[in-house]
């Protein structure tokens, strides 16, 4: 046992440090880090006609240097091509479409956008409630279907209620749409910002009628859940949810910023939620069976705090997180700037945190990130980065690169290869 100790060690050591493959093997594997797919200096807006940019421009609808990408979410499709969808919130006005697809066409600050699933859906600019207001985060299902949440938020006033929107990725077109009631939200104060979705009937068996989805409330510190076959919604509270004043102040790449951000990332392996506000370096579960009871929360929205569990801490804040289907949750950390992997079989703290390769002037913001399974069947981590304390700081130079998508292939770690221990760096195998 001891010898096999060992040789376990020594192969992990070899895949961390790029040493020259397996001792005796006399084959070398490098190290596996993320790769950056594509990336922008500032976003390019790409419109139907020449008519409609000017259009855009002429209503104050097109101002470039205002976009700011959030989420990332790829499709790979049957005949072999890759879609990569983006969202750009309107934080502010300038954006003249707020859901996206990146195209191969390079432009000069990056490749150019193209609004999805087409520009009449967007134009309205919150004056019209039946299209896109401002879309955040999106999520697309084993059934082949995207689920967008849009906010309704223009800046910081609330045009429209917030909606729940589903498109056939076969035909883009718009399956179902749901308007949350008055009794989930609070108007210009909250912020719903993702969507984590639960197909409880997925193919081939299921006809991906039972879905639900869990939506993070970011400034009103709440979550709402949506169960679709019954097309009523509900909304759950807890303390959990709330930012921590003295993770407020974030600071990334020797920049600092205050961001007050409650509940922010949300994951679930079929049986718990697992989530995290952003100003917060806690992370949490909630079972499902207690969230999606609609029964639990008839009295108010604190019910059943016992539920809630803290599960542990890290060293620092985390923004966007993913889980794999073997149940590894990553996500970035500001400071230092490190993607980190934890398995929800494992306790929450730095001895079952693994650390895994990436360049850290890449990172920085990742507000997007997604587990996505390619066309032969393996999964990959991929992720949106922006430089949002640049953002904040006003000091963003548009002559630098502000924004990539980037990607990692997992079949190491769902193998069982965690890279490195947080706390004494010692190298080694963890089988989940």
């Amino acid at each position: 046992m001891e010898h096999l100790r060992i040789l376990l060690v020594v192969i992990s050591l070899a895949l961390v440090q790029g040493y020259g493959g397996i001792p005796g093997t006399g084959g070398s594997r490098p190290v596996r880090t993320v790769e950056t797919l594509t990336q922008w200096r500032q976003l390019e807006f790409g419109f139907p006609t020449a008519q409609d940019r000017e259009n855009a421009q002429a209503a104050g609808n097109l101002v470039p240097e205002n976009g700011t990408p959030i989420d990332v979410q790829a499709q790979y499709q049957q005949n072999g091509q890759i879609r990569v969808f983006t969202t750009i919130p309107r934080f502010v006005t300038g954006i003249p479409y707020t859901l996206a697809i990146v195209t191969e066409t390079q432009a000069r600050n990056g490749p150019l956008l193209q609004p999805y699933p087409s520009y009449s859906w967007h134009n309205a600019n919150g004056e019209n409630c039946d299209k896109i207001t401002s879309a955040f985060r999106v999520a697309i299902t084993e059934c082949n279907q995207m689920w967008v949440i849009d906010s309704g938020v223009i800046g910081t006033t609330q045009h429209c209620p917030p909606q729940l929107l589903q498109f056939d990725l076969s035909t883009d077109r718009l399956l179902h749409r749901y308007r949350f009631p008055n009794s989930t939200y609070i108007p210009s104060g909250s912020l719903f910002i993702t969507p984590n979705v639960l197909v409880q009937d997925p193919p081939p068996r299921g006809s991906c009628s039972r879905t639900m989805i869990y939506v993070a409330d970011v400034s009103y510190h709440g979550l709402v859940v949506y169960d679709h076959q019954a097309q009523t919604s509900w909304r759950a509270e807890n303390r959990f949810m709330y930012p921590d004043p003295d993770y407020g102040q974030h600071t990334i790449a020797g920049t600092s910023f205050i961001l007050m951000d409650g509940l922010f990332a949300l994951n679930n392996d079929k049986r718990n939620l697992y989530f995290h506000p952003l100003a917060s370096v806690s992370e949490y579960s909630v079972p499902l069976s207690a969230l999606n009871r609609q029964e639990n929360w008839a009295n108010g929205p604190e019910a059943v705090p016992e539920q809630f569990t803290l599960l542990g801490r890290r060293k620092s804040e985390c923004a966007a997180s993913a889980i794999d289907s073997r149940n590894n949750v990553y996500c970035v950390t500001f400071n230092p700037i490190k993607l980190f992997v934890w398995n929800v079989n494992t306790p929450y703290a730095s001895r079952s945190f693994g650390t895994l390769p990436a360049k850290s002037d890449e990172l920085q913001f990742v507000s997007g990130m997604k587990i996505v399974r390619n066309a032969s069947g393996q999964e990959e981590l991929w992720l949106l980065s922006n430089r949002y304390q640049k953002i904040a700081a006003g000091t963003l130079k548009s002559d630098e690169v502000n924004f990539r998508i980037l990607r990692r292939k997992l079949d190491d770690v769902q193998g069982g290869v965690f890279f490195a221990n947080d706390d004494d760096l010692t190298n080694r195998l963890v089988f989940t």
